[in-house]
């Protein structure tokens, strides 16, 4: 088969699923002009008129008042929100088709365009310009929802699209103020969403929205409460995310102990769930064992019974999304006994039932079937995969390994479930091996890699992010959003590309390329370590030439950032602070601090690594100090926890694993790194490609520490091969052995995925020349181990998991190494050959 240079491939790639700031059908402009398909909301003549039906859902006359306060932040000047067309005004019509008056007359005289865009979909939008739709009316531009959210969502976009950013609350995204809004609409413009339930998680939220809050915005409340999740659904609602798990650990009041938090909910449209430990809307951190007995539905289940119950005729009559299942207290494993695998098979199946019965004598199907979820988490995991008879509408949430690599996704078997599949994904986690919850360096590429994935393998129906204290996690939260809206709009290179749009948003157009290229770098860089999983034997283990590039890497990170912060104007500088300058600090001091340590630990001028160490510690401690306190005047303060937040500093829960908190008296190493001098190529850079039909090796922009590592496209199952198919898509790299007999070996570092489900595997092919493809299954990715293991415990801390392959003996001259595919969800970022290829 020819192969072709692996540059072509990726501009073919690349130029076909790019995801680029799009043209809409409906535009916003500021310049006030009248005239078919143009409408001045504000200018001219005045202010236009909002319309919403009284006896449509309250969520749209919410979404007409955000939209009304938006125009007045940006103009200075508010329209005027009423239920009538006013003659001699521009109007906006928004409402629920079937729920709203002046929607349904013009649909009845067959006014309006595209209907059967919404007519029975889920929160589908269609927005078009209607000229003379009603006495008196010059022109109106009517947005129909097919229902509450679908409405409400196109308010809240022609909101974003008027210049207020969806943060412009949770990260002081500055409103660009304007004398004179335009919209333009030559031809209806119709959106719906492809993931059906999207949605956020607040967690792990003791060390910061639960300290700001009780300090700052909420004290009257002790913590997170109804003011708070107002400000989160509000966010929510502009990002069209429409799910939550809220808050549960236990400085936390419950979620649902709170009325007023459920109210808020169903007011925002939110659907109201619950995570992987809270069954049926409970959240059981607070059961009291002693006067309620443990919890345990073997032994218990009298109490546990009632409690559920009561969740269910409490909350029955509003939307939400149920989980089913048990664990134990908070998130630990379910209690024993049964301590057998029958037995907990029997006792899920119990439980199951017995949730299911209170959903159906309890809960509306107001918003249609009950939602239900099972999300296999940890220990729930085997037991699922043990045998156990999930009803068919419920829906599966396959979860990520707590380090953005998800375990497991459906069999053949399991797509064909009414009730679907989705993803419980982590941007942030506390737990084994080592939390990290300080800032969000998760490359939007890996979330892109991970969860096309899952697209492609028909997990469609729900998606979770775990986003901790929501900042600084804005940028991921972005991305997710937007991704989860549209997967099928987000191609490959979707990073560089949303990066660049989010930055001229939120930055200004003249920095925005700067601000891209410092994500870029900081986002490579966390993928080969997150500051909070640095620990000093992780630096001592780099080989020499790759620490000394990383110290350099970390220096001009931190360089590059101080050089943009000087430029950024005064009225954006707080957003930008709060989302890209100080997670770009931390990490990039972070990295400086285990840099110097290491070169301390060699040998090399302790004295002035020493101080190099203190200068970072304290400007780490100035900069959480400023974010508290100085950033958007204080509005933060208790929101960015310190560099400690353990008493054990090497413990799993702690901030970083610092070097001052090592015990002392511990020599240097005296064990050479493994690997070292190597020489590594990037996988894109492979001299040739091949690829028939649609699949091929396709670099994703922004994945791997390379930035540009190998994904195999499509995911799913249609991208499988047999062992000896030549077909397949390859990369090839050219090797000169210098003389006879030369072997050796190939060093493959793979991210750390995992097969697809149980009972497949993950798998490459390598041969040299016309030799028979050596079998290489990718390290840690059978699903026996989890983030413990001893594979993947370094593996998903480095996003990288090295295979070694044994060469034959070569004769003198030039030989071709090939990467053939054989199993779906392989990922490539760079291998090292046993001799360097020709010059050319």
């Amino acid at each position: 088969m020819k192969l072709k240079p692996l540059r072509t491939a990726i501009l073919a790639a690349c130029t076909s699923l790019a995801v680029l700031p799009a043209a809409h059908a409906v535009e916003v402009t500021e310049i006030a002009r009248s005239g078919p398909g143009s409408l001045n909301l504000v200018g001219g003549a005045g202010v236009a008129a909002v319309a919403v039906d009284a006896h449509d859902d309250p969520l749209v006359g919410v979404a007409a008042r955000l939209f009304a306060d938006d125009v007045e932040r940006v103009t200075g000047r508010r329209p005027v929100i009423g239920a009538k067309a006013v003659r001699g005004r521009p109007l906006i019509v928004a409402g629920t088709l079937g729920h709203n008056g002046l929607i349904d007359e013009l649909a009845a005289r067959g006014r309006l365009k595209d209907l059967d865009k919404v007519r029975g979909r889920w929160e589908a939008t269609v927005s078009q310009m209607v000229e003379r739709p009603f006495p008196g009316v010059e022109r109106a531009f009517v947005i129909v929802g097919s229902d509450r959210r679908g409405a409400a969502y196109g308010l809240t976009q022609l909101s974003e699209r008027i210049g207020v950013s969806p943060w412009y609350w949770w990260a002081d995204a500055p409103v660009r103020r304007r004398t004179a809004l335009a919209i333009r609409s030559g031809t209806p413009e119709a959106t719906a969403p492809e993931v059906k339930y999207r949605g956020i998680f607040v967690n792990d939220e003791d060390w910061g929205m639960h300290a700001w809050a009780k300090q700052t915005f909420e004290p009257e409340a002790g913590g997170i409460g109804p003011k708070t999740y107002e400000k989160i659904f509000e966010l929510m609602l502009r990002l069209r995310l429409n799910t939550i798990w809220p808050a549960m650990h236990e400085v936390s009041r419950e979620f649902h102990a709170v009325r007023e938090n459920v109210v808020l909910a169903d007011k925002y449209g939110i659907v109201a769930g619950a995570s992987h430990c809270e069954p049926m809307l409970y959240n059981n951190v607070k059961w009291n064992q002693k006067t309620r007995g443990p919890w345990n539905y073997l032994t218990n289940r009298d109490a546990i019974y009632k409690t559920w119950e009561e969740q269910a005729t409490t909350r029955g009559g509003m939307e939400g999304m149920w989980t089913l299942g048990i664990r134990g207290i908070h998130d630990q494993g379910m209690q024993t006994p049964p301590g057998d695998m029958p037995g907990k098979l029997k006792l899920m199946g119990d439980v199951i039932r017995d949730q299911r019965s209170l959903i159906q004598r309890h809960v509306t199907t107001k918003w249609g079937p009950v939602a239900q979820a099972f999300v296999p988490y940890k220990e729930v995991l085997p037991i699922y995969d043990a045998g156990l008879a999930l009803p068919d509408d419920v829906t599966l949430v396959w979860t990520d390994d707590n380090f953005g690599y998800i375990r497991r996704l459906s069999s053949p078997d399991e797509r064909k479930r009414a009730g679907g599949a989705g993803v419980y994904w982590h941007l942030s986690y506390y737990g084994g091996p080592h939390s990290y919850l300080w800032i969000n360096s998760t490359a939007p590429a890996l979330l892109w890699e991970e969860l096309h994935k899952a697209w492609d393998n028909d997990a469609r129906t729900m998606w979770m992010l775990n986003v901790g204290d929501l900042k600084p996690m804005e940028i991921g939260v972005d991305y997710f959003a937007r991704f989860a809206w549209s997967p099928t709009a987000f191609g490959p290179d979707s990073q560089p590309a949303f990066l660049r749009s989010f930055a001229a948003e939120h930055v200004g157009d003249a920095l925005a390329p700067a601000v891209a290229d410092l994500l870029t770098e900081f986002y490579r860089l966390g993928t080969i370590r997150k500051p909070e999983l640095m620990v000093r034997a992780w630096a001592l283990s780099l080989p020499r030439e790759e620490a000394a590039e990383l110290g350099r890497s970390y220096a001009r990170l931190l360089e590059q950032e101080a050089t943009l912060a000087a430029k950024v104007p005064a009225d954006r500088r707080d957003a930008y602070v709060e989302m890209i300058g100080f997670p770009a600090r931390v990490l990039g001091a972070t990295g400086a601090i285990f840099m110097a340590d290491r070169a301390a630990r060699l040998g090399d001028d302790p004295a002035a690594q020493a101080a190099e160490i203190a200068r970072q510690r304290a400007f780490l401690e100035r900069e959480v100090d400023a974010y508290n306190h100085t950033v958007a005047n204080g509005k933060w303060k208790g929101m960015m926890p310190g560099l400690v937040t353990a008493d054990n500093l090497m413990a799993w829960n702690s901030q970083v694993r610092w070097p001052w908190g090592e015990p002392a008296g511990g020599g240097a190493p005296v064990a050479r790194p493994v690997d070292e001098g190597r020489v590594w190529r990037a996988a894109a850079d492979a001299d040739r490609q091949s690829a028939l039909g649609g699949a091929r090796w396709t670099p994703v922009a922004g994945l791997g520490r390379t930035g540009r590592a190998v994904a195999l496209t499509p995911a799913g199952l249609e991208s499988s091969w047999a062992v000896t198919d030549d077909k397949a898509p390859a990369l090839a790299f050219d090797v000169l052995a210098a003389a006879p007999g030369a072997g050796g070996d190939v060093l493959i570092d793979f991210m750390p995925t995992f097969r697809i489900y149980p009972g497949r595997k993950l798998r490459v092919g390598v041969s040299v020349d016309d030799g028979a493809p050596l079998v290489v299954d990718v390290p840690g990715s059978s699903g026996q181990e989890d983030e413990s293991g001893a594979i993947r415990r370094e593996g998903v801390q480095n996003n990288v998991v090295r295979a070694r392959v044994a060469m034959p003996a070569l004769a003198a001259g030039p030989h071709v190494v090939t990467i053939r595919a054989i199993d779906p969800g392989v990922v490539i970022d760079r291998v090292a050959l046993p001799a360097p290829a020709p010059s050319r």
